[in-house]
């Protein structure tokens, strides 16, 4: 017998569940064989189905509760695996090995893992001025993302700061930083998944009350008033002039 995979690698996603094909040719029943998926070492299986039986024992820790075989579909050689719960460090290749009494067959299965993470949560972290500064965070990412911004009228903004780091979980999280003013009244956060074409937006509607301007109302006041202030000052100096010419006629 023989034992077919995939060509083509198997895209599974962080969180979700996965199946890993494997296939005895020409169909035969798989009940009466040894069943070992594993990674690096053959010693340290994810999976291990050995006389009619799961066997955990050698079963590395990682993939305890998380791996099972469609053990109604043996009888017809599918030898196919389950995984639940994808985890970033899942990516990478898997070798299903199927043994009989006189002879095994092995197949090799890539394993590519992505996963979109959360909507960005943008906020306002700074003020001075007519300057603001805004900010955009998320987590869950896979593989690292590609974050953007925009303004209200879909122009691209200069990212000032960011910073992508990986999370215990082998996910990445990211940080972002823009500074705009009143000509950008809705700058918009995007951070997209390249492998996926997914992208999160965010946007920050600011209000007017950040970028104050002066009523052409108030305005007009204040140059009355000086000019108001100037005339008062300007008949007094007079007054005072003339009262000294008088007091020198006298």
């Amino acid at each position: 017998f023989t034992v077919l995979g995939s060509d083509q690698p198997i895209i599974a996603v962080v969180g979700e569940e996965v199946v890993l094909p494997c296939q005895l040719s020409p169909r035969m029943s798989a009940k009466d064989k040894t069943i070992r998926w594993f990674r690096d070492q053959i010693n340290s299986p994810m999976y291990l189905y050995k006389n009619t039986l799961h066997v955990t024992d050698e079963q590395n820790q990682a993939y305890r509760g998380r791996t099972a075989l469609f053990e109604e579909k043996l009888e017809i050689g599918n030898v196919s695996l389950r995984m639940r719960n994808i985890h970033a460090s899942d990516e990478g290749i898997y070798i299903c090995f199927v043994q009989s009494l006189t002879w095994y067959e092995e197949t090799k299965i890539e394993v590519i893992v992505t996963g979109t993470g959360s909507v960005p949560l943008i906020y306002l972290d700074d003020y001075e001025g007519n300057k603001i500064r805004v900010g955009c965070k998320s987590s869950g990412w896979y593989p690292k993302p590609e974050v953007t911004w925009t303004d209200g009228k879909s122009q691209n903004l200069t990212t000032v700061s960011e910073t992508i780091e990986t999370e215990n979980d082998g996910l990445f999280s990211v940080n972002s930083y823009v500074i705009t003013d009143v000509s950008s009244h809705k700058p918009t956060c995007h951070i997209r998944n390249n492998f996926m074409k997914e992208t999160r937006d965010s946007s920050l509607q600011i209000s007017d009350v950040f970028f104050p301007r002066v009523s052409p109302w108030l305005m007009a006041f204040f140059v009355l008033l000086v000019l108001v202030s100037v005339a008062i000052c300007m008949a007094i100096y007079c007054w005072r002039k003339q009262t000294l010419n008088w007091q020198d006629l006298e």
